[in-house]
């Protein structure tokens, strides 16, 4: 426990949060007892109201306890979250711990923590901490297995196996956090600014030791992963780029109507920003860069996790910690194939179409790629009122911006040659729009503990929404037009098609070309964007799969509960059962469902 008490310095504002509330409750409950126990009993439930609410009081401290400290060994995710409060202000003047040391500390802590919550007394039957404290037991257990391996960056959110790679890392998520996530509002807010820029150098040189110790040991970043995260920071650090100076110019916008700050203490504070940059970032970001280059001879051009040591271990535990259950990876891939080979044959049916032009049959071209484009041509007419579009210069993101790590439907919505991904993206807004999925997620967010806000198991919500996705029946997309209905299976497509690139990369052994050729020709994706996708799944091995294979899972348990409730089926009931307590194991989402079914069944 020496080292949990490391961290629970910054713990008391959120333990002043947290007792009202559960007095309050407690109070409460002690209320209600004595209003329906009847006399007789008074001696033995008084007694089992006090073991109870003992229970629930030090089942509290766990789950603020195991809050405080993983916010306290990331204080970039406490930002994010802004759950810097509840750490108290020191929290925001650090950088997590990039350094193998840090690694290391973090996985003694994570065992730790497991301890405490595997010995955590027995709550009262129904009490919601018991979901909330075995996701999180669940959770940690899964985060020790990958660390355990020995290498890779594990948190809740995010499964990477490389100490840094094109799509993520400090060198990116550290200028985004102070260009776009760090408050000045008072002086000692623009001191905690600078702290953590000059943190961040020091981050750097953390990350290149990484580097060169994986190395040694037999950890090699793929070649076309380094050299693309060679390019990437080589351009970042060039001042013609602009990518470092956002943090400048951040800085000097937001202090300049701070009250405590006077004029000529605050131009200090911006020179010594600028100087910073100069003297120590700029060169740390060479440094990572030309180490980068030196190991790009030692590395071979394979994509997948295969070619590391335990590499096929470590994607199944990926799997297993994105989704909370064991998936067996044999055949999996063909699953995958079968999966996407379906949707595949689905969409040429809609390009396939018999279209009419002064009333003869023009037959669509023969590869995928061909027929949409060929598609939306004869389906799409110009329109004359449509504004000219604004100048590149005008429009063109920010380098942080163009950096920062995006989700894959975003990716395709700015592919101008990705077929109507614009009008399938605007299809589907409509659609939540007019249905309450996205009202019940906000309010289960609302209501869930702090705890499960930072443990929770964000592939699921992935799956989730691709369910939604893909799930939408006729009458749901009526009102499409038939440009819409082809882009809509498209994106259908393409997320089955990433899913089988990623056992195809890591399990298959697929070089980058073999990925880029399936992308292109079973997926109808330009070469470029293929070639995207394919060094993103490299990156992130698993995550395609676990999202894919969690939302053929929800799939059938609509399957299932529709089956066993027939006329009485609800959807709108199976998705607030489904979203309601937020992203969970899926067995817990099928016990869920099971209970909810069979509910409606006895009633």
């Amino acid at each position: 426990m020496q080292l949990l008490r490391m961290f629970h310095t910054f713990g008391r504002p959120m333990r002043w949060q947290i007792r009202p509330n559960l007095s309050l409750r407690l109070l409460l409950s002690a209320a209600t007892l004595a209003l329906f126990l009847p006399l007789s009993a008074c001696s033995q439930d008084n007694s089992d109201s006090r073991s109870a609410r003992r229970a629930i009081a030090q089942s509290q401290a766990i789950a603020s306890d195991v809050l405080q400290t993983e916010l306290a060994l990331s204080p970039e995710t406490a930002s994010r979250l802004d759950m810097e409060r509840r750490l108290g202000p020191a929290t925001s003047f650090a950088l997590d711990n990039h350094s193998q040391a840090g690694f290391e500390r973090r996985r003694l802590v994570h065992i730790e923590l497991l301890q405490r919550l595997r010995q955590r007394p027995r709550l009262p039957a129904g009490h919601h901490l018991i979901e909330d404290l075995s996701v999180a037991e669940r959770a940690l257990l899964d985060l020790i297995s990958l660390e355990q391996l020995g290498y890779g960056r594990y948190n809740y959110q995010s499964l990477r196996p490389y100490a840094i790679d094109p799509y993520s890392g400090i060198w990116i998520e550290g200028p985004n956090l102070l260009a776009f996530r760090q408050s000045i509002n008072t002086a000692d807010q623009a001191t905690a600014f600078i702290a953590r820029l000059q943190s961040l150098s020091k981050a750097l040189q953390d990350v290149r030791r990484r580097v060169i110790a994986d190395q040694i040991a037999g950890i090699r970043i793929p070649g076309p992963l380094l050299e693309k995260t060679e390019t990437l920071l080589t351009r970042i650090a060039e001042p013609e780029s602009g990518g470092l100076e956002e943090i400048s110019a951040t800085f000097n916008a937001l202090s300049q109507d701070v009250p405590d700050l006077e004029p000529a203490d605050r131009e200090k504070l911006v020179s010594l920003v600028r100087q910073e940059i100069e003297m120590n970032l700029r060169p740390a970001y060479l440094q990572l860069a030309e180490t980068l280059a030196d190991s790009a001879d030692d590395n071979a051009e394979h994509l997948g996790i295969w070619a590391q040591p335990q590499g096929e271990d470590l994607f199944v535990g990926i799997l297993k910690a994105s989704t909370g259950d064991t998936i067996a990876i044999e055949r999996l891939h063909e699953r995958q194939q079968e999966h996407a080979s379906a949707l595949r044959d689905q969409l040429i049916a809609l390009l396939a179409a018999p279209t009419l032009e002064d009333e003869v049959e023009v037959e669509s071209p023969a590869s995928l790629r061909e027929k949409q484009i060929w598609f939306e041509a004869i389906h799409t007419e110009p329109d004359p009122s449509a504004p000219a579009p604004a100048a590149t210069d005008a429009t063109a993101p920010s380098l942080l911006d163009e950096l920062a790590p995006r989700p894959m439907p975003a990716i395709l919505e700015q592919q101008t040659d990705f077929l109507a991904g614009s009008l399938a993206a605007e299809a589907l807004s409509v659609f939540w729009e007019t249905e309450p999925y996205a009202t019940w997620k906000a309010e289960a967010e609302t209501d869930r503990q702090p705890l499960r806000t930072l443990i929770e198991y964000s592939t699921i919500a992935d799956a989730w929404r691709a369910y939604i996705w893909m799930s939408q029946s006729e009458a749901d997309i009526v009102e499409f037009t038939a440009l819409e209905r082809v882009a809509h299976m498209s994106v259908s497509l393409v997320q089955a098609s990433l899913a089988v690139a990623d056992t195809g990369i890591h399990l298959e052994r697929w070089s980058l070309q073999d990925t880029i050729n399936y992308l292109t020709q079973d997926a109808g994706l330009s070469p470029d964007l293929a070639e995207t996708l394919a060094l993103r799944i490299a990156a992130r091995p698993g995550y395609h799969s676990a999202k894919m294979v969690a939302a053929q899972r929800i799939s059938a348990l609509s399957e299932r509960a529709a089956a066993v409730l027939g006329d009485d089926y609800s959807e709108l009931e199976f998705q607030r059962t489904l979203i309601q307590n937020g992203p969970r194991p899926l067995g817990l989402i099928e016990r869920d469902i099971e209970a909810w079914y069979g509910d409606r069944l006895a009633n």
